[in-house]
């Protein structure tokens, strides 16, 4: 039976990665080096005093993944209602709270203050709880009812948006380095980026992207999300939920993603690779 193994934790100059020793194993030798591992942590979300959620996320952009994942998922009305978000460190954790779960360590706890109106304690988790719960086309109407259509004339060029695989990878810093990250960027018709957000979940690096444009008073529905995670109802309903027009993904759609995407007049796109893309829901904004 092996014996423990512990390690002296290394932050690496980015913050988001650690220095771990690793033993390299090839076909013909090994030797014993220093690798960078990506950074996972607790992030605890406090609305009026109330804890929501606390996620698993790598550090960076705390306010932004804090604001984006209460609007989507519908626990704070919209942006507007946010009087305050107060993120309570930027520091490494404290000795001790690396994985302790608890929100406690120093970057670990974002607070919102948030207009009494404006505060749905339970508005997010009923609603992904029903999805969750059922399959079919049944529980994406039942959903669609709380969704407004996503209302916007945008369009984009073909060959444009085929480009945006790449125009995403080369904003990336973290995953050419360290891997172990998903991405999500936002970006403009012309093909312009507005922002670029990475994390250890697809979904924190899109509630990132889209926290970002909430908190700078950015409208979305003029831009194109796309993220290189699988396409998920909760993806769309993410998007549908600010009004942003177009989701693109590098990976594959849900059924329950196209359905919704459908029904709530989102254009979704899949498997953008190799010079391809599926255009899966309302490619009328697709110019040809």
């Amino acid at each position: 039976m092996g014996e423990g193994f512990e390690a002296e934790i290394k932050y690496a100059s980015d913050s988001a990665s650690l220095i771990w020793p690793i033993q390299r194993i090839r076909e013909n030798d090994q030797e014993q080096v220093d690798d960078r591992v990506v950074i996972e942590e607790p992030l605890e979300i406090v609305i009026n005093g109330q804890r929501v959620a606390v996620l698993m996320r790598m550090p960076g952009q705390e306010k932004e993944l804090a604001a984006g994942f209460c609007v989507t998922e519908g626990y704070v009305r919209r942006a507007d209602d946010i009087l305050l978000i107060h993120h309570c460190g930027s520091g490494y954790p404290a000795s001790g709270d690396e994985g302790a779960g608890d929100g406690m360590g120093s970057r670990n706890r974002v607070e919102l203050r948030v207009i009494p109106a404006g505060f749905r304690p339970s508005a997010g988790s009923d609603a992904v709880r029903l999805i969750r719960s059922g399959c079919g086309a049944a529980e994406v109407l039942i959903i669609s009812e709380t969704l407004p259509p996503v209302v916007s004339d945008l369009r984009a060029a073909p060959a444009m948006l085929l480009g945006l695989g790449r125009a995403m990878r080369d904003l990336q810093s973290i995953h050419p380095q360290v891997g172990g990250t998903h991405s999500a960027a936002l970006f403009l018709a012309t093909g312009e980026a507005v922002i670029l957000a990475e994390d250890i979940g697809r979904h924190n690096a899109v509630d990132k992207a889209l926290g970002y444009c909430l908190l700078q008073g950015t409208r979305l529905d003029d831009k194109i999300l796309v993220t290189s995670g699988r396409a998920s109802y909760e993806m769309v309903m993410k998007a549908v939920r600010v009004n942003l027009p177009m989701l693109v993904t590098l990976s594959a759609p849900t059924s329950l993603a196209v359905q919704l995407a459908g029904d709530k007049g989102l254009t979704l796109i899949g498997y953008l690779r190799g010079g391809r893309m599926n255009v899966y829901t309302h490619p009328w904004r697709v110019e040809s």
